[in-house]
């Protein structure tokens, strides 16, 4: 039988608008963390420094000592204590696991409405990512490398790997890419490899970070016995993502940091913050102990105004369900429109979740398809311009709620049936090493590609098929694909664009009907030899040429791709109608138009009366409201 553990630290109840500041006393390596917890009103605040880090394993704790009690925190949070223990004076700084009562949710709760206070009102937030980077035994900080070729400017073709190169490619798929290929600076290897380990921390993609490094007025990053300011921290990592150090691998690694940062801009450049539904989605990938913190952990970069129309604040006696539930409604008050319902997807673990609420639990890589999520996700002088606004135009959304916040009522019309899908188009990422684009085509040729032949037939592609809006079918094709958006700029950069990244396809999908050709020829018992032999001769000189062409294409290919359609199907409906949707979409789904909803929805029978919402839908050829506007509407029960 295990001995039980110690008794819980025993917390003085805390007076309203205070908080507790902890000083942590100077000491050596071979000190003990002797620390001592202080209660301070809001408006009198000492000067103190606001930790950001990551809990770790709850189980994995060590001791120190808090006003003379034994105290137990994890192995991360007493790294971070032992690294920013002074050697010959007291250092006061706020850490959440020790200054607020994780046990006592009402604490907890009204500790999280202070939030902004504490950060804003921090000295400085100090980051810690943790223990030394180490790449071959060697502690490698790649930031002060990086800084110094973010200030030169200096182009990728400028830097010691060059891009596009056979060499290039030889260092991308060898195993170990620090060591191998014909490269003229391994040490820059190292530095890039270092980089890549350190996003990996878990730090990057905690919930709560989030508004941790937002709202500090100042910000340092520790990293072993390494620091650096937020901002050139933000610089190097920034230049590396530029510069494309980063095609293929997994998005979250580095899209992450970009998100912080322009929340952090908008906050103190712009003067103004996201709406919640806006943050909800840009911080989706982050994770959170306690799932109810995807919706809390951002609680405190809600504007004023947002604030005094949402219900729902920290609570942590609600339960999960109830959050996100309360989360959506919220949303759909707020803006006055539907675009909560876009992210209307559920993992396994919340099944019981009402199909029209976000489980924001749920991760999914399968891009946006508003073009409004898909700016807030676009950085620098990049846009996302849309032929399309609105599937129902400048309506409002007619809502009617439960009681008991499971059922919703909306006023829409069911338009169509899908009747065909094709195959998911999925996208492998490199987990550790930096990517290029020829490695995307090498993974999405193995697989890829039949999906997208099964596109192109039903879109109408193989017979030439014009489509009802006098487009052709490769045009409903590629646009389809972008669900309507030109990530490139404008359509005509955006179809040359796509048509360099698609060769590669095009070129294998010629290849094959070539070989079938050329299996027909040798099949054909009715083929004299002469005929069969001058038949087989042009076949072989067509699938060389057609080889080489390919291989040639490949090795000049543009960027990764911007299709909104990785990770998604393609679909037909009964009236000829083609588009993109989620993965879980089947044939005999529904599409339905709602008043307030821009994109179209999939919807399945749940009932008689009733539906579950599958996916949100991009429909080609019915986004400009036109055809809504014909259409009678009623009220439709969603669970």
């Amino acid at each position: 039988m295990s001995s039980p553990g110690p008794p819980a630290y025993p917390y003085r109840q805390l007076q309203s608008h205070s908080i507790r500041v902890l000083t942590v006393y100077p000491g050596t390596e071979q000190n003990g963390v002797v620390c001592g917890l202080e209660e301070v009103n809001i408006q009198r605040l000492p000067p103190y420094e606001a930790l950001s880090y990551c809990w770790g394993d709850p189980n994995d704790r060590l001791p120190i000592q808090c006003n003379g009690l034994p105290f137990r925190v994890t192995k991360s949070l007493h790294s971070a204590l032992v690294r920013l223990r002074l050697p010959d004076q007291p250092r006061r700084i706020w850490a959440d696991a020790i200054c607020i009562n994780q046990d006592d949710t009402a604490e907890r709760s009204s500790q999280v409405l202070l939030m902004q206070t504490i950060y804003r009102g921090a000295v400085s937030v100090v980051v810690w990512l943790g223990g030394p980077v180490e790449v071959n035994g060697q502690d490698l900080w790649p930031i002060p490398h990086l800084l110094e070729a973010a200030q030169k400017n200096l182009k990728r073709t400028q830097l010691p790997i060059k891009h596009g190169t056979k060499d290039w490619v030889k260092f991308v798929l060898s195993n170990d890419w620090t060591t191998n290929g014909d490269l003229q600076d391994k040490k820059w290897n190292a530095i890039i490899k270092s980089l890549i380990m350190m996003l990996q921390r878990p730090w990057f993609l905690r919930t709560w970070i989030i508004q941790e490094v937002a709202l500090a007025r100042s910000a340092v990053v520790l990293c072993g016995r390494h620091e650096s300011s937020w901002d050139d921290f933000y610089r190097a990592v920034g230049y590396a993502i530029d510069v494309d150090y980063f095609s293929n691998t997994a998005p979250e690694m580095y899209s992450s940091i970009r998100q912080i940062e322009k929340t952090r801009r908008d906050i103190f450049t712009r003067g103004h913050v996201q709406r919640p539904l806006d943050l909800l989605s840009n911080f989706r990938v982050f994770l959170a102990t306690d799932a109810r913190d995807k919706v809390f952990g951002l609680y405190s970069l809600f504007s004023p105004s947002d604030r005094a129309v949402v219900e729902l604040a920290p609570n942590y006696d609600m339960d999960v369900a109830s959050v996100f539930t309360r989360a959506a409604v919220d949303c759909i008050a707020v803006e006055g429109n539907l675009d909560i319902l876009s992210f209307a997807t559920r993992g396994e673990e919340y099944e019981s979740l009402p199909s029209w609420v976000p489980d924001w639990t749920f991760q999914d890589r399968a891009q946006p398809l508003l073009p409004r999520f898909l700016l807030n996700q676009s950085f620098g002088d990049h846009s996302w311009p849309a032929s399309w606004v609105s599937a129902t135009g400048s309506t409002y959304p007619v809502v009617e709620l439960s009681k008991d916040s499971k059922r919703i009522s909306l006023m829409g019309c069911i338009v169509d049936r899908v009747v065909a899908i094709g195959g998911v188009l999925h996208k492998t990422y490199l987990q550790e090493d930096p990517g290029h684009a020829m490695t995307e085509h090498a993974e999405m040729l193995k697989e890829g590609n039949e999906v997208f032949q099964s596109w192109g037939a039903l879109c109408g592609i193989p017979e030439n098929r014009a489509y009802f809006t006098g487009e052709t079918a490769y045009d409903v094709f590629w646009k389809t694909m972008h669900a309507g958006t030109y990530p490139y700029g404008d359509e005509q950069k955006t179809k040359t664009a796509f048509e360099k990244w698609y060769r590669p396809f095009k070129d294998m999908q010629d290849i094959e009907a070539c070989a079938e050709e050329g299996a027909k020829v040798w099949n054909d018992d009715d083929v004299g030899v002469i005929h069969a032999t001058a038949s087989t001769v042009k076949w072989i000189g067509k699938l060389t040429y057609k080889g080489m062409r390919m291989g040639f294409g490949m090795w000049r290919a543009p960027n990764q791709t911007r299709m909104a359609a990785v990770h998604r199907l393609m679909l037909r409906t009964e009236r000829g109608y083609v588009g993109l949707a989620s993965a879980n979409v089947e044939e005999g789904d529904y599409v339905a138009l709602f008043q307030g909803c821009k994109l179209p929805l999939i919807l399945r029978e749940a009932t008689e009366d009733s539906w579950n919402l599958i996916s949100d839908a991009y429909i080609h050829g019915i986004m400009d409201g036109r055809l809504f506007e014909t259409l009678p509407c009623i009220m439709l029960d969603l669970e």
